[in-house]
């Protein structure tokens, strides 16, 4: 059933390769940057993002021989020798199984060639945009197989400055997206068709490619440094191999950054092989990606667990105190305020060592603390008992960055001290995503992970 709403946007998208003209049309996507930070750098990924999440990506990248054709006598042609390009990508994640990527690159400066001797090189200009939907189709025991559809677009913007600048046509490359995701390695593979006018030009010929992409993907450092690889290859469908205008290879890898801000700071190098005609010797690149969400349903959903939380809490009591009302009434007996908070002490001595049952829970990457009931709890009891003294332990699901468990247990601090607890009776422990109480990666689990425990201690 979920395969049926694809093929609406195949037909729509293949109405713009429908009526291509003969012009010459180089390949534009193909030295691009990845709008996906989920992805690599040029191949992407098939598990889909967060509900909600918005990015944005600032991608420098230079490259040395981006467009080169055979003239006439065997000559080879460098219609740009040297490129230095930024890569401005937009994402949005509309649903689990939806996003949507926007990149322009914006060409700050090229020399070369040109296509002719007529033909004035221009030194910079906006490129083509980009429009990259992702479609998931599956996603598998925990993110370990996972599938999705990718139809790539290009707009000929660029050729509307100069025919050096981009594609003369619109430009269309479906692709099917294979990948896993484990804890210390993540992989995918590419398979797509790019649809290409027949055309000749000088001796290049140009047809339909077929081309896959492989990426490999490994933590070297937890939740802060990763470092990928990555291996592109594309041939003629026309003449598999034998098409020295298209028949290309493409190798490299490169590091990424992982900061507390949701920003990342990526750089690589990838060589190129082989004749075609849209294929760079060689290219480098480096920049930032930020991401972060912006309608998080799940911050929804908590809100609304602590109040039903907080509404049943309420109901539970409502009938120990209509039990009790008559024998207040007769006795006349103190006030029904005192009788909450003696009800947190515990019937027997806080032992040195031990747990408590009070637990904190919060919304996704947020400190925000939205009933401090059992925060209250815990400080009467240090009130009552001033040898004692406590430890948060603060911890996140596997999701966040560990900074996020400094937070909350410096918001737990807080309310402590704000209720008559003093700091230096006040220890920290960090464990962020180390110790999960649940396994899965449901909200549900993932609200039981985000969470402040507290241990009694003398020392």
């Amino acid at each position: 059933m979920k395969i049926k709403r694809f093929f609406p946007i195949f037909a729509i998208l293949l109405l713009f390769t429908a009526d291509l003209s003969a012009d010459f049309a180089i390949d534009g996507n193909r030295f691009k940057t990845n709008p996906f930070t989920d992805g690599f750098i040029t191949v992407y990924g098939s598990e889909g993002l967060e509900e909600g999440l918005l990015g944005l990506d600032f991608i420098m990248n230079f490259q040395q021989e981006p467009i080169v054709v055979s003239g006439s006598k065997g000559k080879k042609n460098k219609v740009i020798g040297n490129q230095l390009a930024a890569d401005v990508s937009i994402f949005y994640s509309v649903v689990k199984w939806f996003d949507l990527g926007v990149s322009l690159p914006v060409i700050l400066f090229e020399n070369g060639d040109g296509w002719n001797k007529d033909d004035n090189l221009a030194k910079a200009g906006v490129g083509d945009l980009r429009l990259v939907p992702r479609f998931q189709l599956f996603s598998l025991f925990d993110k370990a197989i996972s599938m999705s559809v990718i139809t790539e677009a290009t707009a000929p913007t660029g050729s509307q400055i100069h025919s050096a600048l981009g594609s003369s046509q619109f430009t269309f490359r479906p692709a099917i997206a294979l990948g896993t995701q484990t804890k210390w390695v993540d992989a995918a593979l590419n398979l797509f068709y790019h649809v290409l006018p027949k055309q000749t030009f000088a001796t290049s010929k140009l047809d339909d490619e077929f081309g896959l992409k492989l990426a490999l993907n490994v933590h070297a450092v937890e939740k802060l440094l990763d470092i990928n690889a990555e291996f592109h290859s594309a041939t003629s469908i026309k003449s598999p191999f034998k098409n020295d205008a298209q028949d290309n290879i493409e190798v490299g890898g490169g590091v990424r950054f992982k900061t507390p801000a949701n920003v990342d700071v990526i750089a690589g190098a990838f060589g190129g092989f082989g004749n075609a005609v849209a294929v760079p010797k060689f290219r480098i690149y480096a920049g930032i990606s930020w991401s972060m969400n912006v309608l998080p349903p799940e911050d929804e959903r908590n809100k609304d667990d602590f109040k039903i939380k907080k509404r049943e809490a309420k109901q539970e009591e409502q009938p120990k105190q209509e039990e009790k009302k008559p024998e207040e009434k007769k006795a006349k007996k103190a006030p029904k305020k005192a009788a909450p908070k003696q009800a947190a002490i515990p019937q027997q001595p806080v032992k040195t060592g031990e747990k408590l049952p009070n637990e904190v829970h919060f919304m996704h990457e947020s400190d925000y603390i939205a009933d401090p009931v059992e925060i209250e709890k815990v400080a009467l009891i240090l009130t009552r008992n001033f040898m004692l003294k406590i430890r948060i332990e603060a911890h996140t699901d596997k999701h966040e960055n560990k900074a996020f468990a400094q937070k909350r247990a410096n918001a737990v601090k807080a309310v402590l001290i704000k209720n008559g607890v003093e700091a230096n009776r006040i220890k920290i422990k960090i464990i962020g995503a180390a110790e999960p109480v649940a396994n899965g990666d449901t909200e549900p689990d993932m609200v039981k992970n985000r969470r402040v425990e507290f241990f009694v201690v003398t020392d």
